[in-house]
């Protein structure tokens, strides 16, 4: 046995750490890897929680929905959404998703209005609206243009 030299032994490697965490795995208490984990954790949560609250907020879309802002806006673009949302028997909102020929999207919600408008209009149909009325111009592929009124109920 003597013929066959034993290799020398290796010192042992070192343990791996986590880039922000410290020796929190390896077992470790010297360095106090808990305290850093805590804090991290801490501060994330944090941002989560504030993120909550403020994009959607931030995010949100603007709606026009009373007649006074639907008869101030100019209109110039095509419709690029249209669905209706009945969640609640008492009050249907008909949406329309319109975006400007500058890519400038306006949502229109039509809840106060009659639904007669929202069921002659289609998809990739473009629409023009002067400001201070609520005749719309709705250019049709297959048929002349054709003027439409937006009524109010009551």
């Amino acid at each position: 046995m003597a013929d066959n030299p034993i290799p020398p032994r290796r010192a042992p490697r070192k343990k791996l750490k986590m880039p922000l965490f410290g020796d929190m795995i390896s077992g470790s208490s010297g360095q106090g890897g808990t305290k850093n984990f805590s804090t991290y954790l801490f501060l994330l949560v944090g941002l989560g929680l504030l993120g909550q609250l403020l994009l959607p907020q931030l995010w949100a879309e603007k709606v026009y929905d009373s007649e006074s802002e639907i008869r101030d806006m100019e209109l110039d673009g095509a419709i690029r959404k249209k669905y209706a949302d009945a969640s609640d028997r008492n009050e249907i909102h008909y949406l329309l998703v319109v975006v400007e020929k500058e890519g400038k999207r306006k949502k229109l919600d039509l809840y106060q209005a009659d639904s007669a408008f929202f069921e002659q209009v289609a998809v990739p149909q473009r629409l023009k609206k002067e400001s201070g009325s609520l005749k719309v111009r709705v250019t049709r592929f297959a048929k002349p243009d054709t003027i439409l009124r937006i009524k109010f109920k009551e």
